[in-house]
């Protein structure tokens, strides 16, 4: 009998425990880190993102990837890996501007039904008081002589109910939207160990085997990583309600709200990321020979296309194709 992933990844986490407990909180604590820009700016933590969050991530996984190897983790290890992941064959390894746009999708989606139920709760609650507020407040954003103080007024009136309201519509599908990117750069993780294993290659070539991969084995690989990974999903959403909660009934101050959810929406995956990265080591393993053939379907879809547009001899073609093979040749 076969065993679980759940077995493979467990056994692969206790060879190397105390490492991959000191990479998984050192990374938990980086997105804590990173996270706290939303005080300042959510634009700034999105900024942060690709050019510290994806870098940083990508250096845990690489270092914890190479435990098996007994390659040691020192701080210049991880620097290097840090950097390394702006090299072209790993920039595109999380997919980011793609479960960047999903991600907002989801958001805007979510927000549509937030703003639904809670336009009905508030018309229930407050009548025509909130009626009357909102068409005030929606004839002065679209006045051309607004000014920023008129809408800061009419936003407080009435103990700011219809602040809160804004506020609520924009916080509430943030946990959603989190939970989803979390899954899709995730998921789209799975290639940098492919990416790793390559020798050379080009950075065209190597997103085209990726690309082969996934379009084959995509359903597979979700219900694999949800089998091991979905208390990733389910901490996520509880930190974000504990932040919600935090800020309604401690802080109290529910301009903080945004801020605080999308901090709790991190948080908790401080707990778990030491077992996420020998799970998504197991979950890579089993698709080795998928990303293998991935790539030689890359190779076969650009032989054809030259083919097409070139008249090659049959000793060219095949001349041609032992270069790309050797290019994008694979560490057994």
């Amino acid at each position: 009998m076969e065993e679980s992933l759940f077995s493979k990844s467990f056994s692969r986490f206790k060879r190397n425990a105390g490492s991959y407990i000191a990479i998984g909180a050192f990374c938990g604590l980086f997105l804590i880190l990173a996270a706290t820009l939303s005080f300042v700016d959510v634009s700034i933590a999105i900024i942060a993102t690709p050019l510290l969050v994806f870098p940083f991530l990508f250096a845990s996984q690489v270092a914890c990837y190479y435990l098996e190897a007994n390659q040691p983790v020192t701080l210049s290890a991880v620097s290097r890996y840090f950097f390394g992941f702006f090299n072209p064959q790993f920039r595109s390894s999380y997919r980011g501007i793609r479960s960047f746009l999903t991600s907002l999708a989801v958001y805007f989606g979510t927000m549509i039904v937030v703003y639904v139920v809670l336009y009905a709760i508030y018309n229930r609650v407050y009548g025509e008081t909130f009626t009357n507020a909102f068409s005030n407040i929606v004839s002065i954003y679209s006045a051309t002589d607004t000014t920023y103080e008129d809408l800061l007024r009419e936003l407080n009136a009435n103990d700011g109910f219809l602040l809160t309201f804004f506020i609520y519509v924009s916080s509430l599908p943030l946990p959603f939207a989190v939970a989803w990117f979390i899954y899709s750069v995730s998921l789209n993780s799975l290639s940098v160990y492919y990416r790793l294993n390559v020798r050379g290659g080009t950075a065209s070539l190597i997103r085209l085997a990726v690309n082969e991969t996934y379009a084959r084995c995509k359903n597979k690989m979700r219900a694999d990583w949800f089998k091991l990974n979905w208390p990733a999903l389910a901490l996520s959403l509880v930190g974000s309600i504990a932040g919600g909660l935090v800020v309604n009934f401690l802080i109290k101050d529910i301009n903080f709200l945004p801020a605080v959810v999308a901090l709790g929406s991190v948080a908790l995956l401080l707990f778990f990321l030491p077992f996420y990265f020998s799970n998504m080591e197991v979950i890579y393993a089993r698709y080795i020979s998928d990303f293998k053939n991935g790539n030689r379907m890359a190779v076969e879809a650009i032989l054809a296309r030259i083919q097409s547009s070139i008249d090659l001899s049959e000793e060219e073609r095949k001349q041609l194709e032992d270069s790309f093979k050797e290019e994008t040749k694979e560490e057994e």
